[in-house]
């Protein structure tokens, strides 16, 4: 429905254009009707009509400047000239002032009715244009986080190669696009300050960082939210800057920006990449921000950390603490957990002061956990647990920002496969120690060792003596003693056995060696013990 004014000052004329139009244009709704310019142009500003039938000859306001106020405020309106054929020069000037059509008095209903119809389409396409605008606007607006997303992607990734078409992507932002700088801003330790809140709730928390980085970035920067916690804003500039003047004002801008949100109870740190005048070149920015972000680690939160301000990142060759491993590992295997915990502080130490990328850092300990894991399941821990606290684990390190999650991280790990390894270990220990007993006992005639007998439990030969002398009460040597003299004692029943065949059949070469011990066990010799059997063997006999 378009509504329509009609302007004329003879009341007939104007009754007469009311009947003609309600009785032949169902789609035309007549809102008002005036006999002077001034209160058309009243009307008009108030109602917004979108057709105006404008006599030209008018009082207080004739029709030409009525027509040019009301242009001034309502550029779309459709204004339709009313003129008498001697007034024809006045219909050009109304042309040229704006007016779409006129029609010359007395009016014939045919041409009046034709004039509508031209104009009220022309209407409905203008109308029809400006709906599809504005669904487009509306359909573009929900779609630009995306298509920002996708800018920004290719920026960082280094995925720009048609320079034309970056600057087009980049003009349809409005952003500057012939050279550019790149920061990265993290909400510190984010994930533990909304440990215990809603996923509605952490949204709403990184979306108000982010309006209040857009804030004082303005139009002209990009601020996207990207990967997890992190901002990416890109500074573009037309043309080239001074890469001085630039640093000092990214730095400014990062200042207000932490500032700013500071005052929301949070802190964030911001990385600073170097400036590049080549568009090509723009995604070692984003990766010189990220490294320069990372050095939080050592450094503490809520900073702002230039690339230039971190050069050890490529000057320091990183040494790995192997002596520290090997006796951290010891410890574990040995179920050790306060000394194994004092070398793995002293080996974490070692790592941190010599100031490796955080990449670097979590490589490190990472292969750190799985030997860890390793030493544990060789001291005892049950490998599929093991397997699965592992998998927690490694889950756990990405997240962490800093050295001290890193510590507390490694040295929970390290608890978690502690408890695990004594829990299982004492099962565990008895069946192994009781393999071993029983393989002593099918050999102890034979020159065997304690490093042998802990080769067939798989276990070192420090770890075997020590768990055989807590669960047996007795060293290795003690228990193989003990299983041979019992035998000796066996056979000395025996009379036709001689001293030298005991002592061979019991694993000693050497008889005399074989009398000394079986005295020092049983406190007389073999042929006393034989004869203290035979004299206790006629006792029985003579009762």
């Amino acid at each position: 429905m378009n509504t329509l004014l009609i302007a004329d000052d003879e009341q007939l004329e104007r009754q007469a254009l009311r009947f003609i139009i309600e009785n032949n244009c169902p789609d035309v709704r007549i809102i008002a009707e005036t006999g002077d310019g001034k209160n058309a142009v009243a009307i008009s500003t108030e109602e917004k009509p979108d057709i105006v039938l404008m006599d030209i000859r008018m009082p207080e306001l004739n029709g030409l400047e009525a027509a040019r106020a009301i242009r001034a405020v309502l550029p779309d309106t459709t204004i339709v000239m009313l003129t008498a054929f001697d007034e024809f020069n006045y219909a050009k000037e109304a042309l040229s002032l704006g007016a779409a059509e006129y029609l010359l008095k007395p009016l014939r209903p045919k041409d009046l009715l034709q004039t509508l119809k031209t104009v009220t389409e022309k209407i409905e396409q203008r109308k029809r244009k400006e709906r599809e605008e504005a669904e487009l606007k509306k359909n573009l607006d929900q779609a630009m986080p995306f298509i920002k997303n996708s800018f920004i992607y290719d920026v960082i990734s280094g995925k720009v190669t048609d320079l034309d078409n970056f600057r087009d992507r980049a003009g349809f932002l409005g952003i500057k696009a012939d050279s550019g700088v790149i920061l990265v801003a993290n909400i510190d330790n984010f994930k533990q300050l909304t440990s215990r809140t809603s996923e509605l709730e952490k949204q709403m928390v990184k979306q108000k960082v982010y309006q209040h980085v857009c804030e004082i970035a303005g139009k002209e920067m990009l601020v996207v939210p990207f990967g997890g916690d992190e901002i990416i804003i890109y500074i573009g500039y037309a043309g080239e800057a001074s890469p001085e003047q630039v640093a000092q004002e990214v730095r400014d801008i990062a200042g207000r920006i932490r500032d700013d949100i500071t005052q929301l109870g949070i802190s964030v740190t911001i990385g600073i990449g170097r400036y590049y005048t080549d568009p090509l070149q723009i995604h070692k920015s984003y990766l010189e921000a990220v490294s320069a972000e990372q050095q939080k680690f050592y450094i503490g939160d809520n900073q702002i950390i230039h690339i230039d301000d971190v050069p050890h990142l490529s000057m320091i060759s990183f040494r790995y603490p192997f002596n520290y491993e090997r006796n951290l590992l010891d410890k574990v295997r040995c179920g050790e957990r306060q000394q194994a915990k004092e070398i793995l502080r002293q080996l974490l130490h070692e790592i941190f002061t010599a100031k490796a990328s955080i990449e670097t850092v979590k490589a490190c300990v990472l292969e750190l956990l799985i030997v860890l894991s390793r030493a544990a399941v060789e001291g005892g821990a049950n490998l599929e647990q093991l397997t699965l606290l592992n998998f927690k684990c490694i889950n756990h390190l990405t997240s962490c920002a800093d050295r001290e999650e890193v510590r507390q991280w490694i040295l929970d790990s390290l608890d978690q496969f502690m408890d695990n390894m004594l829990e299982n270990r004492s099962s565990m220990n008895v069946r192994l120690i009781n393999k071993a007993c029983t393989y002593i006992t099918k050999n102890f005639h034979k020159s065997i060792s304690l490093e042998e007998v802990a080769q067939t439990v798989h276990l070192s030969p420090y770890y075997f003596s020590r768990i055989f002398k807590a669960e047996k009460g007795c060293n290795f040597v003690e228990f193989l003693t003990k299983v041979r003299i019992d035998k000796a004692k066996q056979m000395l029943k025996n009379p036709d056995q001689t001293v030298v065949r005991v002592a061979a059949e019991a694993g000693y070469q050497d008889a005399s060696y074989f009398c000394r011990v079986f005295r020092q066990e049983v406190g007389i010799t073999p042929n006393q013990y034989r004869t203290r059997l035979k004299n206790s063997k006629a006792a029985d006999t003579t009762v």
